[in-house]
């Protein structure tokens, strides 16, 4: 700080050459250490400023975004309440217990979190930030088009974007080449091929499986299943939004197709025991412990191997032999994938709302992101336009890989397709948080018929439009 107090990017990027640890590991493996940029305005904070993070499967992201927020709060003399969203909820759902605190009249200041922008929306959770992102426009170009369609709700936009995150497909390119598949064959566009290459190069007296992925109930799972819908065909909603179109022969027939993988004996060895009680974090130990060939997830996955120059007992250093592509096609044959980033949610009648804007600008601040860049190489990517253009971020193939997808018009709407999201937007994000897919699929590995199955979630995603004031059927 100079003598007024104020932050400066000297006395920020001292007291971050003085952290320990981790961030200290960062900074000797040749990343940047923490910046800031000037800011005019110094809120005051009443209280403390209560600050809820999401903790990614990145510890090193997750530790450089802890130390960031405490330097900058200590440097502007805030009295800091930070907390990752697990120890925050204490087990609760996160929505259930953000309206609590909202009744009760304590909300928290601000959280950082990728959560749904139109459920907080729904509950009146959170502030109208129209005026704080269009600054961030003007400074760094337009939001990328997911943030557009899901936090840009009736000319109101419910929360701030942080940054975008790569999420797609990954799988070990010399495993397969051993067995002569490749992406550059072509043997990876579609989900046949997936599975047939997969199959080819299970090894499972040596430990080593294709088929990385579960349909356990989980944010990997779901996305799975869903995936497979759409690839397929099928899709929850008509073009209308008002209908629900899940039970569908498109959707039967992909459900049985998905199902046989974990089903069929002659899968045995394809996926890794167990598979079936995944949860999230599962197939990334899987992947980072050399026990997996392809793995749907998030950019994560990467980015940690890339960080922690992940070496597997056979001396292959594992991010040189990663390649990461785009949905793979079905019988629909149009590719749909979308993406999801993080961003900061301003809650509603909290009391620091400057702070948590002047915090939050900070870290959008490309000094700050470019360390975000690094230790998330191949998995954090930017939110705006312009930013897209840094060295840093061109630097990898896989950003360069996933930006048609970030920056895709339009958007793909996610689970509520194919109904606009300002129509059934709302019951589609019910419909993920009540995990009708994984719950569906896991219907039919117990043994429930296909058709009855597709048709009994059918049935619950009509019963959730109505809730939501739509006709459903």
């Amino acid at each position: 700080m100079d003598r007024h107090g104020r932050t400066t990017r000297r006395s920020l990027l001292g007291r971050a050459a003085m952290a320990t640890g981790a961030l200290s590991a960062m900074a000797a493996a040749g990343l940047p250490a923490v910046a800031q940029a000037e800011v005019s305005a110094q809120a005051k904070v009443t209280g403390k400023l209560q600050v809820v993070l999401n903790l990614d499967f990145n510890k090193n992201y997750n530790t450089f975004l802890k130390q960031a927020i405490s330097d900058y709060a200590t440097a502007q003399k805030w009295d800091l309440d930070l907390s990752d969203l697990a120890g925050f909820l204490g087990g609760s759902d996160i929505y259930q217990k953000l309206q609590a605190q909202k009744a009760a009249g304590t909300p928290v200041d601000l959280i950082i979190h990728t959560l749904s922008g139109r459920l907080m929306k729904v509950y009146q959770l959170t502030r109208n930030v129209k005026d704080v992102v269009e600054r961030q426009i003007a400074r760094y170009g337009q939001v990328y088009s997911a943030a557009r369609a899901n936090l840009l709700l009736d000319g109101q936009w419910v929360a701030l974007p942080f940054h975008d995150r790569t999420g797609g497909y990954w799988l070990r390119r010399d495993k397969f080449a051993a067995v002569g598949k490749s992406v550059a064959n072509g043997d990876f566009d579609t989900w046949q091929g997936v599975l047939d290459a997969c199959r080819a190069v299970s090894a499972p007296d040596q430990d080593f499986y294709g088929w990385g992925m579960t349909v356990n109930r989980s944010g990997d799972g779901e996305s799975l299943v869903w995936n497979i819908i759409w690839q397929w065909g099928g899709a929850l909603a008509d073009p209308t939004g008002q209908y629900v179109t899940l039970f569908s022969p498109e959707t039967i027939d992909a459900m049985a197709w998905l199902s046989d993988i974990y089903m069929n004996p002659a899968n045995q060895g394809l996926t890794p025991p167990g598979v079936n009680s995944w949860t999230d974090p599962s197939n990334n130990e899987a992947w980072l412990a050399g026990k997996i060939a392809f793995t749907s997830n998030a950019g994560t996955l990467y980015a940690q191997s890339v960080v922690d120059n992940t070496t597997l007992p056979d001396g292959t250093v594992l991010k040189d032999v990663t390649d990461f592509i785009q949905v793979p096609l079905g019988p629909y044959g149009v590719r749909l994938q979308g993406s999801g980033g993080t961003h900061f949610f301003f809650m509603d009648g909290s009391k620091n709302y400057d702070a948590s804007v002047q915090l939050a600008e900070a870290l959008i601040n490309p000094e700050i992101q470019r360390n975000l860049w690094q230790i998330g190489i191949g998995y954090t990517v930017p939110a705006y336009d312009k930013l897209w253009d840094d060295p840093i971020v061109q630097s990898n193939p896989v950003n360069v890989a996933f930006r048609p997808v970030s920056q895709s018009e339009p958007p793909f709407q996610g689970i509520a397709y194919r109904g606009p999201l300002t129509v059934d937007g709302d019951a589609a994000d019910a419909v993920s948080l009540q995990t009708v897919a994984t719950d569906m699929i896991g219907e039919i590995l117990a043994g429930k018929d296909i058709i009855q199955a597709v048709r009994d979630a059918h049935f619950r995603c009509v019963d959730i439009f109505k809730q939501f004031g739509l006709k459903g059927a």
